[in-house]
């Protein structure tokens, strides 16, 4: 093989590689900022006034959106527009602070090749959610939840055998969220009962905004170590969503509340109540750990010795994919319990468990 040759396969190669290297760049999406930086990557999604944007150099980046002048993607995202109305389409900049996308709702039917584009262009400042989940966008459901599984069994001089489940599942549209859960606990030593208690509970929430909603929850109850037979908790209030966020959740409520006690030994109850209830999470070190808090408290309207507060307090830290760990307080305290029996139970847990979303 002559020079001529060698020459025309390295200029060759270094077209290919040239043209390779290029390609990979033009597939990156690109976000240019006010102050001139350019950066390019992937853009996760947009919630709030923050838009996460992947880049191999330094993972994802939360970016104030105000400082966006300019941004483009290769490839279609899901858009939800200030309108409320919700789009699929690539976004471009051609001017500072507007960008330019192609209008076609979601839910509309067809082959995306038949589909007639109409091309507009918009403020950045229109763009509310950019890859937005159900309860943002108002299209389908996002269901989330967990169930978490700890338990001990020891044999020889003592043999005991300790179970707890718990679980907890909520599904979230744009206007509404409904919130079950469930926990089970039961314990033996030598043989013979030391716990046996179960709870379950059904909340449904409806928003009247963004923050403000109403509900209606129920709870039933059994603890046959507390002279429990069944305990019915039925009412409605309002509710203030302070954060909603992948990061931060929290809560408050209050309202009315009927309480219907039947015991084993102790004469029936029945008494209205108010509640107030606190949920709060949040991802610390780093996003890697949960830490959450709950209570609830329930105050006897005809009497306050019929005053019942249940707390738990824990983290939640990540084992491999959707499974973690968690160790948690829990605490229930009633004011005037059954003839015999103390006013507060209280636990140390350890479990296992796994998360959906």
């Amino acid at each position: 093989m002559n020079n001529k040759s060698y020459i025309k396969m390295a200029m060759t190669g270094l077209l290919l590689t040239s043209g390779g290297i290029a390609a990979m760049s033009a597939m990156a999406d690109e976000i240019r900022m006010k102050n001139g930086d350019v950066l390019t990557g992937k853009v996760i999604k947009k919630f709030t006034d923050k838009v996460v944007f992947n880049t191999k150099y330094a993972g994802d980046l939360q970016i104030s959106w105000t400082e966006v002048e300019a941004i483009k993607t290769d490839e279609p995202l899901t858009v939800t527009l200030t309108d409320r109305s919700n789009i699929k389409t690539p976004l471009e900049s051609f001017d500072s602070g507007k960008a330019t996308i192609k209008v076609v709702p979601l839910d509309e039917d067809g082959d995306d090749k038949n589909k007639q584009y109409e091309e507009r262009e918009i403020a950045l400042s229109d763009l509310k959610y950019i890859n937005p989940t159900p309860e943002l966008s108002g299209v389908g459901v996002n269901w989330t939840g967990r169930i978490n599984l700890g338990g001990s069994i020891t044999q020889g001089n003592t043999d005991t055998t300790t179970l707890r489940l718990d679980g907890e599942s909520i599904a979230r549209t744009l206007n509404h969220r409904l919130t079950v859960a469930a926990v089970v606990n039961r314990a033996t030593n030598n043989g013979e009962n030391t716990q046996f208690n179960n709870r379950s509970s059904v909340k449904l929430d409806r928003f009247i905004n963004n923050k403000w909603y109403v509900y209606a929850n129920n709870t039933l109850e059994n603890d046959k170590f507390r002279d429990i037979k069944l305990r019915t908790t039925t009412g409605i209030g309002s509710g203030y969503q302070v954060y909603e966020q992948p990061e931060i959740n929290l809560f408050i409520e209050g309202g009315l509340n009927y309480v219907t006690v039947n015991y084993y030994d102790e004469e029936n109850e029945k008494y209205p109540g108010a509640r107030w209830a606190l949920k709060y999470d949040q991802r610390i070190f780093g996003g890697s750990t949960q830490f959450f808090h709950e209570h609830e408290a329930l105050l006897g309207l005809d009497n306050l010795d019929n005053t019942l507060v249940f707390t738990k307090t824990g983290l939640r830290f990540p084992i491999i994919n959707n499974f973690n760990a968690t160790v948690q307080y829990n605490l229930d305290w009633a004011r005037t319990p059954a003839d015999d029996r103390k006013r507060a139970d209280s636990a140390l847990i350890f479990s296992l468990g796994y998360v959906w979303q």
